[in-house]
């Protein structure tokens, strides 16, 4: 037994010997091989760099090679035989780095691209409607059929992106509605659809855009949200050219619906609970209508809020969850009015970042409509997404539009504001959000802007020519952009009125007026 133990044990030593001598003698190859393999590896980097293309918006292959060790790196990030694509904030110049080995050479090389961002032109991104009914048919309340087809250029590449027939389309909007006949539209797809890298959903909006000559306020909107620390959500924004029956209706900035949905913008909404999640809309449009609140609507102080979530069609939706969400809201109000407790109800970061936004641009509607809020089971209140820019920074004649002057801390514009700035140390708390804004959020967003500008500068082009506005007056333009007379003297005019507003803001928030609640009424 023991003479057959200590073969067994000479055997594992032999092997373990063997594999030894194996693998040292690999390393003694390797290590002999001191051939010379530049000019092979500067033609495999050539044929690299011609796999690269020249401009990037997706994912695309990377050549590897069995006798060579290829090691891919961008942005900090290493990849073997695929890059992946992640959008920049706006198109930049970029390279791929790359090292290949053998033997004992080894070199680097790096291949240069354009790096498009989502929302570029670049993209050159059509989409293409045919109804079964003229374009003028279609009204804001029944949905007509559509066949969808979308085009756009996959790193250079034309493609077909997206086709199908099970889609409908109908018009929104209020004021843009009416506007012009460039109107805006809700699209929706029978099923949950991604189009053009954005969450899959069924609910689409066509933005027209009509009345911002510069096309891009919306935009420039949602890539500032993205830049913020407590806005819950930013909207997906790709620029876009409209074909409709084979007729060129311009451009529009495709964007998502704003609503709850477990791809995008999600809260647990249970319409059996009343202690459940809740979004909601102040809106005051309310009072055009003929509407008794209490279920899907509430009045809170002459506040019309309109419910979305729960659903008031559901059968488990009652008339508590209308009792609950006011009574809530009135007790914020309450705690907001008498400066105690209010850090319980609410989101004071949230707040404070949500009515930067609104009060730099000077939103008109920042106390009128699309002001969105909500609220998770046993969480705090909040506001977003934003939504409706399109007459802010300096476009609505009929207000104080100018980059001077505070505006929505007023009992007449928002009231939830209103109430949080008379408190001292939410003024506070404000002066240093925006302190913080100005000097980390603000310089990328300006740098992107005039990126972002000529990227869509031809088809503003095309567009302009097919709806020729620019020395006419649109409602509610201003003088100073009715005065612009081109596409980038109209991005210049947003431009210059964000600086300019960005400066005063400064200056009158960090002195003693604002410190002592005096916002120039």
């Amino acid at each position: 037994m023991k003479e057959k133990n200590m073969k067994k044990l000479y055997l594992f030593i032999l092997t373990i010997a063997l594999s030894i001598f194996v693998v040292s003698c690999s390393d003694i190859e390797l290590s002999l091989d001191q051939t010379d393999y530049t000019d092979q590896i500067e033609a495999l980097a050539e044929s690299i760099d011609q796999a690269v293309p020249a401009v990037v918006n997706a994912n695309f292959s990377l050549p590897i090679h069995e006798d060579y060790e290829i090691e891919y790196k961008f942005n900090d990030e290493m990849f073997t035989n695929e890059f992946i694509y992640e959008s920049p904030f706006y198109d930049r110049d970029a390279s791929l780095e790359y090292t290949i080995k053998r033997g004992k050479t080894e070199l680097s090389f790096s291949s240069e691209f354009r790096h498009l961002s989502l929302e570029s032109g670049y993209n050159a991104t059509k989409i293409y409607l045919t109804l079964p009914v003229p374009l003028g048919q279609v009204g804001k309340e029944e949905y007509v059929q559509a066949n969808v087809r979308v085009e756009t250029r996959k790193n250079g590449v034309g493609i077909i992106e997206h086709e199908t027939n099970a889609a409908q389309l109908r018009g929104r909007g209020n004021s843009t509605w009416f506007l012009s006949d460039k109107k805006p539209y809700r699209l929706r797809f029978d099923e949950n659809t991604s189009i053009l890298g954005m969450p899959k959903a069924k609910n689409y909006v066509l933005l027209a855009e009509y009345a911002d000559k510069s096309l891009m306020r919306n935009v420039i909107t949602q890539k500032m949200v993205s830049l913020m620390d407590n806005l819950p959500y930013s909207l997906e924004v790709r620029f876009v050219e409209l074909y409709v029956n084979e007729d060129y209706r311009g451009v529009y900035v495709l964007t998502e619906h704003v609503e709850v949905h477990k791809n995008k913008f999600m809260i647990e909404s249970i319409p059996g609970e009343v202690n459940t999640g809740y979004f909601f809309e102040m809106d005051q449009r309310f009072y055009d209508q003929n509407i008794t609140p209490g279920w899907d609507w509430i009045v809170v102080r002459d506040i019309p809020y309109e419910i979305k979530e729960p659903d008031p069609d559901d059968l488990a939706f009652t008339s508590a969850h209308a009792t609950y969400l006011k009574a809530y809201i009135e007790s914020v109000e309450n705690a907001l009015i008498a400066k105690s407790n209010y850090n319980n109800l609410i989101n004071l970061d949230n707040w404070i970042e949500h009515f930067i936004v609104h009060e730099y641009v000077k939103n008109v509607d920042v106390g009128w409509s699309s002001v969105f809020m909500y609220k998770e089971k046993d969480g705090p209140l909040q506001y977003g997404p934003l939504w409706d820019f399109d007459l802010a920074y300096g476009n609505a004649d009929y207000i104080d539009y100018g980059p001077e002057g505070f505006y929505g801390m007023r009992q007449y514009k928002n009231r939830m504001f209103k109430l949080m700035m008379d408190i001292l140390e939410v003024r506070l708390l404000y002066r240093e959000a925006y302190n913080n804004f100005y000097f980390d959020v603000l310089p990328e967003l300006l740098e992107m802007i005039p990126v972002l500008s000529e990227s869509i500068s031809e088809m503003a082009h095309r567009n302009f020519l097919k709806w020729d506005i620019m020395n006419s007056y649109v409602w509610p333009n201003p003088s100073e952009v009715l005065a612009q007379k081109t596409h980038a003297g109209q991005v210049q005019y947003v431009v210059s009125y964000m600086n300019l507003r960005a400066e005063w803001m400064l200056n009158e928030i960090n002195n003693q007026a604002f410190y002592y609640g005096n916002f120039g009424d």
